[in-house]
């Protein structure tokens, strides 16, 4: 949706865009890694509800695979 603006669900195009950040009045479209608050635009179909969210800045992949990304050995899974 954010590159070609069409729902991949139902193919509408009429998409809305809201940007993350406290200045964008979006506070809670963020994801926090302890220190760093990363921040999300979500594109949302008004049609069919369809969300994907991408984050703002994409040097903070290497925060969330820090953060989040656990090695393919770890014994914790559920």
């Amino acid at each position: 949706m954010k590159y070609n603006k069409c729902c991949p669900k139902c193919q509408s195009t009429e998409i809305a865009i809201i940007e993350g950040g406290t200045f964008k009045g979006n506070v809670y479209n963020t994801i926090s890694t302890g220190l760093n608050t990363i921040f999300l635009t979500r594109y949302l179909c008004t049609q069919c509800g369809f969300t994907e969210n991408y984050l703002d800045d994409v040097n903070d992949l290497k925060k969330l695979k820090d953060k989040f990304v656990r090695p393919s050995d770890s014994t914790d899974f559920v």
